[in-house]
């Protein structure tokens, strides 16, 4: 079976897991204090409204809003990337200034890393070390509460805009959502007061429902969505019928939100802290007693989101 019709997450969850001494459905890599996390894409998936400073820029928010979401002190980052030799160096310093400007705005160290030549488009990938603020957490159990860092659909916005042509719109919320993600630092600061209290952090990078899987998978029980937040204007076309909910849960990805399953014994200590450090919240459902699976207002939903192999599924 090749790939397109397999599918990259299929392919991490029949093939890569059978090599990895890891639980594949956990974004990071953990082994005693040290955590680690690689991402990259390809650099044809440069919108037309970004620039190689962008590209820089994103590529470490990808990997770097896994550690922050699970709860590591970001330390070293390191690129390996592949350009055309006809790009002219001005240019190709632009994503290293990207790089290194974001690595320093999480406080950690940019080390460099490995350059490659491309014949095509080219290719970019981040690895970031860091340290884990929590020892140990305790396990999501039925009853425990999810709930999500902001609003979802800025960057559905962009993608829909993109897969349309143009013909819908792009709003400027939209693009700088997509062209400059920003992870909210107050997380680290809100992990190291609630060790007891979260079960476990992760972030939205494929699609909400492709993440939610994972967590599933992770934890072992199914879980309820019974609240989807979307920013004003894709609530509103929703509303309006102009795109159904299941497009916008397709087409979405790149959020960089975090998503937490809190202990519902600990949720007033959850809040409390939360909200001392500013960081917005907003509940979408619970752990469930079932099978991993995910449901939406109890029904039974089909995950959709961005495979790398299959493209929006």
């Amino acid at each position: 079976m090749k790939l397109r019709e397999l599918g990259e997450h299929k392919f991490i969850e029949t093939v890569i897991s059978k090599y990895v001494d890891s639980d594949v459905n956990l974004d990071v890599y953990r082994q005693g204090n040290i955590v680690l996390k690689i991402d990259g894409f390809p650099i044809k998936y440069t919108m037309p409204f970004m620039d190689l400073y962008d590209l820089g820029w994103k590529a470490v928010v990808a990997s770097m809003s896994d550690l922050i979401s699970y709860g590591a002190i970001p330390s070293v980052v390191l690129s390996s990337f592949g350009l055309s030799p006809e790009i002219e160096s001005g240019e190709a310093e632009k994503m290293i200034m990207g790089m290194s400007d974001a690595s320093r705005y999480y406080g950690a160290i940019f080390g460099g890393g490995d350059t490659n030549s491309s014949q095509d488009s080219g290719w970019i990938d981040v690895a970031i070390l860091g340290n884990p603020i929590c020892g140990t957490r305790p396990k999501a159990e039925p009853g425990d509460l999810l709930y999500i860092t902001g609003e979802l659909g800025r960057t559905t916005g962009a993608f829909l805009w993109y897969i349309s042509g143009g013909k819908s719109p792009l709003i400027q919320d939209s693009l700088i959502k997509l062209k400059h993600p920003v992870v909210d630092r107050a997380i680290l600061r809100a992990h190291s007061e609630l060790c007891n209290a979260i079960a476990l952090g992760t972030d939205v990078s494929d699609g909400i429902l492709v993440s939610l899987n994972k967590i599933a998978r992770y934890i072992g029980y199914g879980i309820n969505i019974d609240n989807i937040p979307l920013v004003e204007y894709i609530q509103e076309l929703v509303d309006k019928n102009i795109v159904t909910m299941d497009e916008v849960l397709r087409s979405g990805g790149e959020e960089y939100e975090t998503i937490f399953v809190v202990k519902k014994e600990s949720l007033p200590i959850f809040l409390d802290v939360v909200d001392k450090y500013g960081i917005s919240m907003k509940k979408i459902g619970s752990v469930i007693d079932s099978e991993p699976e995910i449901r939406l207002s109890s029904k039974r939903y089909d995950v959709h989101g961005w495979d790398n192999f299959k493209g929006w599924f």
